[in-house]
């Protein structure tokens, strides 16, 4: 409707309704590097804010492709300590405390991600000490970067009207009913609407729940005998329980399009966007395969993203 429209123009515009988007910087499913795809990275945007959601390996590369620089980035939310979703978290910190950009970076990440950035501020230590030959030391790495660990089932205010709540999900359980470690997915609420993105996750209840009526829902997919049968064929060097393993991780801490449309539909979702691709190859070669599967529950909007696909929400 035109009318509505103009009005939600006019309260973006005038800072009521500050516009929101999310933008897949990088959609590969890890940890092996693809040259389809950069690892795992995503961009949440609520005005002049922006956070990262996830930091793979080539994030800030993703970034420059958008022409932003560490500097416009108020924060960081890392999913889980896999390093698939944390591996450029390290060049984050180090080249914005390299070119002295001013303010200071929160990274928000489950338990473990304080010891994860202080090994990050000790690898600086020696560049630190170098400085940049100007006879006086420069500002220490540490001085411009906050970690707040982020337990499941809190609800963490990260300031302007925007709220994020986290829940641990499937992903690290180890199939006899404990947890080998945190992995959370993320519920991003700002001005009544609503952004889910489940990180990597099997099979979870919590996340049905966290995601119940989101405007978007922000999943990963695995093409399992796909990617089984390509990293058979790549790693003949593997011992035969490590590939079986591996079958059984992707098997029971992943989701295929069909669990993915099941858990669309149960938490009655908006619109679905399917990243995080765990498959071999080029996306066109399992597109039509995702497309039929999440339909089969999900009868509402979904896209498969690309690298630097962008997705608005207007206002309510």
């Amino acid at each position: 409707m035109p009318g509505l429209a103009a009005a939600a123009l006019a309260l973006a515009a005038a800072g009521v309704c500050p516009a929101m988007g999310w933008t897949t910087r990088g959609t590969a499913g890890g940890p092996a590097p693809t040259i389809e795809r950069s690892e795992p990275v995503n961009l949440l945007t609520l005005g002049e804010r922006r956070i990262l959601v996830d930091a793979g390996d080539g994030t800030v590369g993703q970034l420059a492709r958008a022409g932003l620089t560490m500097g416009s980035v108020d924060a960081v939310v890392i999913s889980h300590l896999h390093l698939d979703h944390a591996g450029g978290l390290g060049a984050v910190i180090g080249l914005r405390w390299m070119n002295q950009f001013p303010g200071v970076l929160t990274v928000y990440g489950p338990p473990g991600t304080r010891a994860m950035v202080d090994g990050i501020l000790a690898s600086l230590a020696p560049p630190a000490r170098i400085g940049f030959a100007l006879g006086k030391p420069p500002p220490q790495p540490a001085e411009g970067v906050r970690v707040v660990e982020v337990a499941g089932g809190s609800v963490t205010d990260l300031g302007g009207g925007l709220t994020m709540r986290g829940v641990e999900n499937s992903h690290f359980d180890d199939g006899r009913g404990g947890r080998v470690g945190v992995s959370l997915s993320y519920r991003f609420e700002p001005g009544g609407r609503s952004i889910a993105y489940t990180g990597d996750t099997g099979p979870s209840a919590a996340v049905d729940r966290l995601a119940k009526g989101a405007d978007l829902l922000v999943f990963e997919v695995v093409m399992l005998d796909p990617l089984v049968a390509e990293i058979n064929a790549r790693r003949p060097d593997a011992p035969p329980g490590m590939l079986a393993d591996m079958r059984r991780h992707l098997a029971t801490h992943h989701l295929p399009p069909e669990a993915i449309g099941r858990m669309a539909a149960v938490a009655g979702v908006g619109r679905v966007v399917v990243t995080h691709y765990a498959m071999p190859g080029a996306l066109g070669k399992h597109a039509a395969a995702i497309r039929a599967g999440i339909p089969a529950s999900h009868r509402g909007p979904f896209g498969l993203a690309r690298d630097l696909s962008s997705y608005d929400l207007g206002c309510r």
